[in-house]
């Protein structure tokens, strides 16, 4: 709904918060108090003119209503009220202190619709002064006027998902009054958000599942064996040596012929900016935190956490692909709101199990697992868990969240010349020294 300073004016949400009090903390008896709280509820989303007629506990049940949900409903629209009740009147005092106070004390006058007009300065002190003064009334005016237009658009918005929220809890309050064990959709929670894949909380790591079709250590060894493990580290000298670009696919290949199966670090900054994949991966990740983060901030949160489900990620370049290839991604955050803006720092993790797939080959040469696999079959080599972060900082007018997350400075690869990456393609590491990517195990690259 469109909400004006008039209408702002005239609701009473701090009644919200007072009968949300009340339905947590009251001690009368319960089931008489099921229809009152229904008809509380809707005078409230009417007008929010509502108060409770008696308090009601959400704590203490009767007997008659164990097994129910009719406890948990009342809880959740008491929270309902209390939530969106704070949010409502912290943005009504906001907008009341500029309507009534500030824009006022200088001069200028406030439509209900937030239109703010400056008064017309004399133009008694020549054309020039005059002009000068005009506009900068204009512009304080301008300033007040983008104000109100947020605070305004902002107490619509949560004023549309308070409806929506206690409305349906009143629906299931009724429902239950006349049938305790009827079953009810399930209600709005105001610690996840709408789409179900964030949270408010802390970091929550997903597990990662160990996919491998190569048994470590289950078969014997033969001379065919000892023969192909010297092509393929031959390869992997080859690569380090002269495919500069590739520098984290041999890095990680060199370790699992460490054959120790530690976790091991890589740069997924660096991905992001040498992988256009890795890059749209990360920034739809940001981008679906922020909208999370402003639902919370919309709902009366001001400082919290956020932790996210993993997706799916993928590459497109030959050195990401042979890195990390199809891996697992999810996010955690640190939200706070400040006046009328949001500012999130936003971790978005990467995981993956390296390892060799049975009847998969490698994209660029067409190699198959299976000669890879063999070296884990018969104990030479050992698959690991390997991991990357990258951070960002972002923020936002409350209510526009970025829709396209951030935006790297360069899609072309990340070069670095005598440390990793050479612009001329050669002796990659310049003297054998590690790539960039904070390897934190495993043995250190060849002279």
């Amino acid at each position: 709904m469109a909400a004006t300073i008039s209408h702002v004016r005239g609701c009473q949400p701090a009644t919200m918060v007072t009968f949300g009090t009340a339905l947590t903390t009251g001690t009368s008896e319960f089931t008489k108090q099921v229809g009152n709280m229904a008809s509380a509820v809707d005078r409230t989303v009417t007008g929010w003119k509502g108060v409770a007629s008696a308090a009601a506990s959400a704590g203490s049940v009767s007997q008659k209503l164990i097994g129910t949900r009719i406890d948990e409903v009342v809880t959740s629209v008491a929270e309902y009220y209390k939530t969106f009740g704070t949010r409502l009147d912290g943005t009504r005092t906001s907008v009341l202190d500029i309507a009534d106070n500030a824009a006022p004390a200088a001069g200028m006058k406030v439509a209900d619709d937030g239109t703010v007009t400056p008064p017309k300065y004399p133009a008694t002190e020549g054309t020039l002064m005059s002009f000068i003064m005009q506009t900068k009334l204009n512009g304080q005016a301008a300033f007040f006027q983008a104000q109100l237009t947020g605070l305004l658009k902002d107490f619509g918005d949560v004023e549309q998902h308070a409806a929506t929220a206690i409305e349906l809890g009143a629906d299931a309050l009724q429902t239950l009054k006349d049938k305790p064990t009827a079953s009810i959709p399930d209600l709005p929670s105001l610690t996840t958000s709408p789409d179900g894949r964030y949270r408010i909380g802390d970091p929550k790591r997903p597990g990662l599942k160990h996919d491998d079709t190569f048994v470590y250590n289950s078969k014997d060894a033969n001379f065919q064996d000892w023969l192909n493990k010297q092509k393929w580290q031959a390869k992997l000298l080859g690569g380090e040596y002269i495919k500069s670009e590739l520098d984290d696919a041999t890095a990680l290949y060199r370790h699992y012929w460490d054959n120790n199966g530690e976790k091991i670090a890589f740069d997924y900054d660096e991905a992001y900016k040498e992988d256009p994949t890795v890059r749209s991966n990360v920034d739809t990740e940001v981008a679906n935190m922020a909208a999370a983060a402003d639902y919370f901030a919309r709902t009366g949160n001001k400082n919290f956490k956020l932790t996210g489900d993993p997706t799916t990620g993928g590459t497109s370049t030959e050195n990401w692909e042979k890195t990390i290839g199809g891996y697992q991604q999810w996010s955690h955050a640190n939200a706070r709101v400040e006046g009328n803006r949001v500012v999130m720092d936003v971790t978005v993790e990467a995981e993956d199990y390296y390892n060799f797939d049975n009847g998969k080959n490698d994209i660029a040469t067409g190699a198959p697992d299976s000669d890879n696999g063999r070296f884990t079959e018969i104990g030479w080599a050992k698959p690991f868990e390997s991991h990357g972060s990258v951070t960002r900082t972002v923020s936002w007018e409350l209510g526009q969240p970025p829709s396209s997350g951030v935006t790297a400075e360069s899609s072309s690869p990340d070069r670095n010349p005598g440390r990793e990456d050479r612009s001329d393609g050669r002796n990659d590491g310049d003297s054998g020294r590690m790539p960039d990517n904070d390897r934190s195990t495993g043995e250190g690259r060849p002279k």
